[in-house]
């Protein structure tokens, strides 16, 4: 599956963090400089695309209280 976060909303130090930090349940990587991520289920995982677009918004949220 291939997602695409708006490089203005998203950052890619977060988008990397949250890759990193899904490696047991995907495979993926930033495919292109406009920010289209692939992401490889290794098992079904109902609302992963949902579930990894909010994990990289919390990951920014909390690096920006620290």
């Amino acid at each position: 599956m291939i997602i695409r976060l708006n490089r203005k909303f998203y950052s890619e130090t977060a988008v990397r963090e949250a890759l990193n930090d899904f490696k047991h349940v995907c495979k993926g990587r930033i495919v292109s400089e406009a920010m289209a991520i692939e992401i490889l289920p290794k098992d079904n995982v109902p609302f992963l695309k949902e579930e990894f677009y909010n994990y990289v918004l919390a990951l920014m949220k909390n690096k920006a209280l620290v």
